[in-house]
């Protein structure tokens, strides 16, 4: 079986050379010469011929992530408001789950302060002791 292109009229080819499969292992004198090389080059090769369908491809990638902010009732919305001031009554730390940036963030903290006239609740982070300003209407979880 000839898997290469072994030159036939070569006088002195090796019988182990004949069967051999991969032309890499074969010299080049047994070789025959007249093998089409191709132009040498790279055939296909992407580039940016327009920008600007790059960036939207990319902007409708990083759309698929996006997570948009859960509808709640108004029995939910009642609950959440219950326990942010329970856990503002006591200093206890709490989990807030809630939305920014078209991503969903779960922060364990304890609340310093809730701000009603500007609807904002004050917490400070356990961990790190950063301290947060979250508004109301992003919160959606408080466990």
């Amino acid at each position: 079986m000839n898997c290469h292109n072994l030159n036939p009229t070569h006088p002195l080819v090796p019988s182990y050379l004949i069967e051999e499969t991969d032309y890499r292992k074969i010299p080049l004198h047994y070789l025959e010469r007249n093998i089409p090389k191709g132009r040498g080059m790279i055939k296909w090769a992407p580039f940016a011929t327009m920008p600007q369908q790059y960036a939207d491809i990319k902007r409708q990638i990083q759309s698929q992530d996006y997570v948009y902010m859960p509808e709640l009732s108004d029995e939910q919305i009642i609950d959440i408001n219950i326990k942010l001031h329970h856990f503002s009554c006591m200093p206890c730390s709490c989990t807030i789950t809630y939305h920014q940036n078209h991503q969903l963030h779960e922060i364990d903290c304890v609340i310093e302060k809730i701000d009603e006239f500007n609807q904002e609740v004050q917490v400070r982070t356990c961990y790190n002791h950063e301290k947060l300003k979250l508004k109301f209407k992003f919160i959606f979880k408080v466990e």
